[in-house]
């Protein structure tokens, strides 16, 4: 038994929270069913080490708007039978093979269904579409549908919506999105992020309580041994990864800072220092700078280390420190063994919830705000969800404080949730496991959590300041997408008008032309001696 699996492998830049979501679901799916699994991937090489198993090119679109669609439209030809629709050497052809000898495919959960990320959105509709024209059962799990979607990008979503047999949507927005776009209850739930349970190694066991073999916990010094894997053809080496520092054993503040949103121009990073630095002279904690995106291994290359260098340069305390990109499942164990998580990217809140850390998480724009809302919303704790204006009155060092204060009321209500949200998220993947082995699979749904609600004031200016914010975040967002279109499809027109005038040079060039033009004037000279019509 085989499974194609989707996700945002083997990136240019190692991304914790993509590789989290896809590890994630093979495990449990692995572990329900014992199958292989083949991981689509933008470095096959890389994630065959990282992981020991199978993996092949994923199929990667265009970034415009009108070069996707058109690539999408011979993909949908291609996976028809039509051999000319692409390149002999297109990576569709690898994919097609794979899910064709599958028992089915399993989109694995992210936040790119949406134009922003159109080209992954794309990606995705083309795995689909292979696996509806070859008579796959078809997954998509734990995903954010929107917030913003142009015309066509809305129709190819529904397709491929419509064409999954189970849908898992990770926050109430997207919940509500996948009805709008005509999905019924029997295949659309809603569920936790995919990498929410993602097992990991600390103190000598993972993050379910089961034993591991001892590797040299976190918390004592040095990163744990990768696994042992399966002898693989042609496998790079593994990048060397630099030892952590002594992490406290009596506490520490995992902080994760991603860059600015950079379609709205905010400027957020030298606030986020002082943050912070007030954070460390509350609680006590030194705090680590924690990177989700980067070179794998490295201590300043990468998205966030230019995010944490600005941070650092900024902050005044002395009490801050960056840390490497780590690998997923220690990166995950790192800020499991946190005291408190200050981030404005996602999935650190996922790890700091399940393991029963207190999250302060702020947001950059409105598709942040959606997903870090509906993430600390499942756990109850909505209210520790801020947006970006709260900076400036100060409302996430108030948020900061009341976590810090109210920490152990807040993991007892994490850690009472926990067990049944794990029992409930099993049964998600025992009916993704059903679906998949071509069963029918049944699951009722997240329940609803009851909401542990902040005292103070910062969180009412916080709710305030929100609709505004979503407001005109989505209206530049929008604004973005509709220029990117219209770019897109002036860009196509240009071409076009470019070959026209390039074919007209060839034919006004072309000695057959020259002929014809010779031949007419002699026509014409003839009509002149002879005065007849021709």
């Amino acid at each position: 038994m085989k499974f194609v699996v989707q996700g945002d492998l083997g990136q240019g830049a190692y991304h914790v929270g993509d590789e989290a979501m896809a590890l994630a679901a093979v495990d449990e799916l692995l572990q329900r069913t014992g199958a292989s699994a083949v991981l689509l991937s933008r470095d096959p090489a890389q994630t065959a080490a990282l992981y020991g198993t199978r993996s092949i090119a994923t199929i990667e679109f265009p970034w415009p708007p009108e070069g996707r669609s058109a690539y999408l439209a011979r993909v949908r030809r291609a996976a028809t039978g039509d051999r000319g629709a692409l390149p002999p050497a297109d990576p569709v052809w690898g994919v097609i093979e794979e899910v064709s000898t599958s028992d089915g495919v399993l989109i694995a959960g992210g936040g790119n269904m949406n134009s922003l990320y159109g080209w992954l959105l794309y990606e995705r509709a083309a795995v689909g579409l292979i696996a509806r024209e070859l008579g796959k059962p078809l997954v998509v799990s734990g995903q954010t549908f929107g917030p913003t979607l142009l015309p066509q990008d809305r129709k190819v979503l529904h397709e491929l919506l419509d064409s999954a047999a189970l849908i898992g949507a990770r926050e109430p927005a997207s919940y509500a999105l996948g009805f709008e776009l005509g999905l019924g209850s029997e295949k659309l739930v809603r569920v936790l992020d995919d990498g929410s349970f993602l097992q990991t190694r600390q103190n000598g066991e993972s993050q379910d309580g089961e034993p591991q073999a001892a590797d040299g916990g976190l918390l004592e010094g040095g990163l744990p041994d990768l696994p042992d894997l399966p002898d693989l053809p042609d496998l790079p080496d593994l990048p060397d990864l630099p030892d952590l520092p002594d992490l406290p054993a009596d506490g520490y503040i995992a902080a994760t800072v991603g860059p600015d949103a950079w379609r709205e121009g905010t400027r957020t990073l030298a606030a986020f220092a002082a943050v912070l630095d007030r954070a460390a002279q509350r609680t006590g904690l030194p705090v680590y700078l924690l990177p989700h995106m980067g070179t794998l291994g490295s201590l300043d290359a990468g998205a966030d280390h230019e995010s944490h260098r600005t941070v650092l340069a900024h902050s005044r305390s002395g009490r801050l420190a960056m840390l490497p990109v780590l690998p997923v499942r220690e990166a995950a164990a790192v800020t499991a063994a946190a005291a408190l998580v200050i981030t404005n990217r996602y999935h650190p809140a996922v790890f700091g919830l399940a393991a029963g850390v207190p999250v302060v998480a702020l947001a950059n724009d409105a598709y942040s705000d959606i997903r870090l809302a509906g993430a600390l919303g499942n756990w109850g704790l909505g209210d520790w969800a801020l947006p970006q204006p709260s900076l400036s009155p100060g409302g996430v060092d108030e948020a900061v404080l009341e976590a810090w204060n109210r920490r152990d009321e807040i993991r007892r209500h994490l850690d009472g949730l926990r067990p049944g949200f794990e029992r409930s998220q099993g049964t998600w993947w025992d009916a993704v496991a059903a679906v998949l082995r071509g069963g029918v699979g049944s699951y009722a749904g997240l329940e609803d959590a009851p909401a542990l609600r902040a005292v103070e004031s910062w969180s009412r200016q916080a709710a305030e300041q929100r609709e505004l914010f979503r407001t005109l975040s989505l209206g530049i967002g929008r604004q973005w997408t509709e220029w990117d279109d219209v770019r897109s499809q002036r860009d196509v027109l240009i071409h076009e008008r470019d070959e026209a005038i390039r074919e007209r040079d060839r034919i006004l060039q072309s000695r057959t032309f020259k002929a014809a033009k010779l031949l007419g004037r002699g026509a014409d000279v003839a009509r002149r001696l002879t005065g007849r019509k021709h």
